[in-house]
C-alpha cells in the first residue's frame, strides 16, 4: 500500500477566489504564501476529481489531508469542517488531521469530538508562525490529548540555510526536542525531512521525518543519506501535493514525479521500500 503522508486541500470556494477567503478570515500569511507578491507562486489547486484521479494515475492509495497552521484559530475550525466532509465522501482514500492552534473553546471536548468524527493526528503545525509558544499551556493539553490517544503531530520544519520563499519563518529545533522530552510518548512528524536535521545530529526516539516538497529544497542523493541515519523505519513518503514541487518541468501537481524520483534515487531493501512508502505510516496511525 502506498500513502502520500503529507497533503492538503481547499474547497471549491477558496480555489476560485483565494483572496477574499483570505481577507474574510485574516489570514495574510497563507494568502502571501499562495501568492506571493512579485513572484510566481508554487501553489497548485486540485478539486475532488482532480486529486482522487491524480492518486490513482500513481497508484497511490489513501492521502493524509493534512490541516494548515491558520493564524486564526476560528479558520482551524472552518478547515476542520472541509476535512471532515472529505473523510466521510471517501472514508478509504483520505485520512484527515486536525488544523489547531490555541483559542478553540472547550479544547478537549473539541478534540474528543474529531477523534469520534474520524480524525487521526494533528498537523500541519506551524507554532511560531501561528503566533504562540510550544510551551502554551492549552497548546500542551493537546499534545498531551494526542500522546494519551496515540495521534501522530505533524509539524512544519524550516531549513535556516535553505532557499528563501514567501512566509518563511524559523522553526527551532530545540522547540521540538522540548516538546519531545515533556512527551516522549507522542509521535512526532518533522516535514520537509526536518530540514537535514538526523544527518548530523541524534535525535529522540519520537522522531519521524516526512519527505514533502523535499524536490524544491534538496538534492535526490540526500532520500539515502537521510534513510543511512534514521534508519527507513523513521521516514514517510509525502509530497506536500497540491504544491508545484517541480516547478520547472510541470505545470501542475501529480503524485508520479516524486515517487518516481524517490524510488530511482535510493536503494533499499523491498520490506524498507514498503516502510517508508505506507507502513510507516500505517504504524504511527495503529
Amino acid at each position: 500500500m502506498i500513502i502520500d503522508a503529507h497533503t492538503h486541500r481547499y474547497t471549491d470556494e477558496v480555489i476560485a477566489d483565494p483572496i477574499t477567503f483570505a481577507n474574510r478570515m485574516g489570514e495574510q500569511k497563507w494568502l502571501n504564501m499562495v501568492m506571493p507578491q512579485g513572484r510566481p507562486s508554487l501553489q497548485g489547486w486540485s478539486d475532488r476529481n482532480t486529486m482522487l484521479n491524480d492518486m490513482d494515475a500513481a497508484g497511490i492509495d489513501r492521502s493524509i489531508i493534512l490541516g494548515w497552521y491558520w493564524e486564526h484559530s476560528s479558520t482551524c475550525i472552518e478547515a476542520n469542517q472541509w476535512c471532515r466532509q472529505w473523510i466521510r465522501q471517501d472514508p478509504e482514500r483520505l485520512i484527515g488531521f486536525l488544523s489547531l492552534k490555541p483559542g478553540i473553546p472547550r479544547l478537549i471536548d473539541y478534540l474528543e469530538q474529531a477523534r469520534e468524527d474520524g480524525f487521526q493526528g494533528i498537523g500541519e503545525s506551524h507554532p511560531r508562525a501561528q503566533g504562540f509558544r510550544m510551551q502554551d499551556k492549552e497548546w500542551m493539553q493537546a499534545m498531551q490529548f494526542a500522546s494519551d490517544v496515540g495521534w501522530p503531530v505533524n509539524f512544519h520544519v524550516t531549513d535556516p540555510g535553505g532557499k528563501d520563499y514567501p512566509g518563511k519563518t524559523v522553526t527551532p529545533m530545540e522547540d521540538f526536542l522540548w516538546l519531545a522530552d515533556q512527551l516522549p510518548d507522542l509521535k512526532i512528524i518533522l516535514a520537509h525531512a526536518g530540514a537535514l536535521y538526523p544527518i548530523e545530529h541524534s535525535v529522540p526516539e519520537n522522531f519521524y521525518f516526512d519527505l514533502a516538497a523535499c524536490p524544491l529544497l534538496y538534492p535526490a542523493q540526500i532520500y539515502q543519506e537521510l534513510i543511512r541515519h534514521t534508519g527507513a523505519e523513521k521516514i514517510l513518503w509525502g509530497t506536500d501535493y497540491p504544491l508545484r514541487i517541480y516547478p520547472a518541468s510541470a505545470s501542475s501537481p501529480d503524485f508520479l514525479s516524486f515517487l518516481e524520483e524517490f524510488t530511482q534515487s535510493v536503494q533499499l531493501e523491498e520490506e524498507e521500500m514498503q516502510a517508508v512508502l505506507g507502513e510507516n505510516i500505517i504504524r504511527l496511525l495503529a
